[in-house]
């Protein structure tokens, strides 16, 4: 294996911890290295990260899993086929891989097993609607198949110390509640006393103490049952009333303590609950941002977290001390801070790098969603706009998530309403504030952030440099037509179908491009599954037709879902949007056509 490089840009993603709780990993990219297993030694004092390349790379497709001996599982999806293999450290430090199954189709997932002698289960969706249940050794042999069950089968949790009871979820609607599946017959029969719309999130096997979920008062709550016991559940009053948007972690070993992450505003928060005596403590974190997956070994607590300067990684806790976190070279990265602008309607929080005011370029930077928020932890991209010498303000406008419902739930059936108004009220203030010498800021959006962004574009082009946008869609009408089911449960919901009748018109790009006199940069993945290429597209085609002095560039990758910056194209993408950004004052035309599998340098 080899050491971690010192490079700048990091990215970590699919992140996942052995059944034993030893290793975790992770795939991750170095600069302009492709994605590759990342493997954590949890065993020592401090979790310590080493790479392990493998032959040809990974995709982001691909699933890792730790063994608890060191070695990782990988799950590689490729067009119609899947195929499992077992990367072992080599003596030069790269992996010797050992192919362990190949399967046609795409449904396979892995669970880390529960006990010795399963390192794993894998899961295989077939086309006849079965799930077939395989057993993974650890070791370069053929995994063994256990068990077939009716229907899908999602979830996974270990009910007792042996690794013989596994608990599922069925995730079809009217389905039931879970079912356990006996590993030692094959047999799967319902969980017996949970009611019919409780959800079994965790478990402490050693203890019998499961923590459950279920609507109650309006609202999901926890809940903590026994498993051999036949009482209700019980629904601790001062569990369910923790402030912010709670999210459960881990459960310790004997199951009397639940690490929970309650994220308020920007920021993640580690709580501990004593659910005995229903009472909670915050454990010390950096100010940052916790991920929903932790793995609790007898005595220490095992965390992924990230801070604005530190990337996203394993960090462990003992007690409620400081955590350990992994040996790093000096931060070379931007640090960031929170600043409450002024909005038209109350203060609005964003994420802040450099200066504003002095630096000579300003990104104002839209997350998607429109569910979701900045949240204060390491963003690849931010860097890389650091490095160039931008300041970055990452607002949490109206419509973002961690600021209480109100705040939340202003843009319902108002898209394009009261967001759009935050962020150009904030372009006023940072464009008064820079005065007239300095250029005037510049957007940047992903997905709907992409579609605030040209909207906001449109509605006062002067106030704007430039524009860069990944994943757009035109408008809620025109993506409640070609999205995905998902996406038209969301437009639904939040009333994403609504149009608003004001002095810029209805909230359709196609429609405003006319509008749009700056310089644009658009680019869309090939095989984006939530927002279709078509729009990126028609947008493009709309942009040309209206002949502004400046043509649009236009980058369409081949390999890319949703996520242009997360496909194996990514380091290049963001070059390329980092030098439209970084252009001159001086604007000058360049067009770029439908990019097929690479990017020029």
């Amino acid at each position: 294996m080899t050491s971690i490089p010192t490079t700048m840009e990091i990215r970590r993603i699919s992140f996942r911890f052995s059944g034993n709780g030893h290793y975790a990993t992770c795939l991750a990219a170095y600069g302009q290295d492709r994605l590759m297993p990342e493997l954590w030694d949890l065993t020592g004092p401090a979790p310590r990260p080493r790479l392990l390349p493998t032959r040809d790379g990974e995709s982001a497709w691909t699933l890792p899993l730790p063994t608890g001996a060191g070695d990782v599982l990988l799950c590689r999806h490729g067009r119609g086929s899947a195929r499992l293999l077992l990367a072992v450290p080599g003596a030069d430090g790269a992996a010797e891989e050992y192919e362990l199954l190949a399967l046609r189709g795409k449904g396979l997932r892995l669970i880390a097993g529960g006990a010795p002698g399963t390192t794993a289960l894998l899961f295989e969706s077939g086309e006849n609607g079965r799930t077939t249940v395989w057993r993974v050794s650890g070791r370069a042999e053929r995994p063994e198949p256990v068990a077939e069950l009716a229907g899908a089968a999602g979830g996974g949790v270990w009910l007792d110390d042996a690794g013989r009871r596994l608990a599922l979820a069925r995730p079809e609607p009217g389905s039931g509640g879970p079912l356990v599946l006996d590993l030692a017959t094959g047999l799967s029969a319902p969980l017996d006393g949970l009611a019919d719309d409780e959800h079994l999130l965790m478990a402490a096997p050693h203890t019998g103490v499961l923590l459950t979920a279920a609507r109650r008062n309006g609202t999901f709550q926890l809940g903590v049952r026994h498993r051999d016991d036949p009482a209700p559940t019980a629904f601790p009053e001062r569990l369910n009333r923790i402030e912010g948007t709670v999210a459960p972690l881990a459960l310790d070993p004997e199951g009397r303590r639940l690490a929970l992450s309650a994220v308020r505003r920007s920021r993640s928060h580690l709580l501990l609950h004593d659910l005995a005596a229903d009472t909670t403590v915050e454990a010390a974190l950096p100010a940052g941002t916790l991920q929903q997956l932790a793995r609790w070994t007898p005595g220490r607590l095992h965390l992924l977290h990230s801070t604005p300067d530190r990337p996203l990684g394993v960090v462990t806790l003992s007690g409620e001390t400081a955590p350990e976190t992994p040996e790093t070279p000096e931060s070379r990265w931007a640090s960031a801070r929170t600043v409450d602008f002024a909005g038209p309607a109350g203060p609005i929080e964003a994420i802040v790098y450099g200066d504003p005011v002095a630096s000579e370029q300003l990104v104002v930077a839209l997350h998607g969603g429109p569910e979701a928020a900045w949240h204060f932890g390491f963003e690849p991209l931010f860097q890389r706009m650091a490095a160039a010498g931008m300041a970055v303000v990452a607002p949490n406008q109206r419509g973002s998530t961690g600021y209480g419902a109100a705040h939340r739930d202003a843009i319902r059936d108002a898209w394009g309403g009261p967001d759009l108004a935050d962020v150009l009220h904030l372009g006023r203030t940072l464009a008064g504030a820079r005065g007239p010498g300095r250029r005037r800021p510049m957007l940047y959006g992903i997905s709907y952030g992409a579609y605030l962004a040209l909207l906001a574009a449109a509605a006062e082009p002067d106030r704007w440099d430039r524009a860069a946008v990944v994943a757009p869609f035109l408008s809620g009408r025109e993506l409640y037509q070609d999205g995905p089911s998902g996406v038209r449960t969301l437009l639904d919901r939040l009333g994403g179908r609504t149009e608003l009748h004001d002095g810029l018109g209805p909230r359709d790009l196609a429609r405003l491009a006319d509008r749009m006199r700056l310089p644009i940069m658009i680019v869309h993945g090939l095989q984006d599954s939530t927002i279709p290429v078509a729009h990126s597209r028609r947008l493009h085609e709309r942009l040309l037709a209206a002949g502004h002095p400046v043509e649009p560039v236009y980058l369409e990758i081949a390999s890319a879902d949703h996520d242009p910056m997360a496909s194996s194209e990514g380091h290049l993408v963001t070059s390329r949007l980092i030098a439209f950004l970084s252009e001159g004052v001086t604007r000058t035309a360049r067009t770029a056509g439908h990019l097929a599998s690479s990017l020029p340098a």
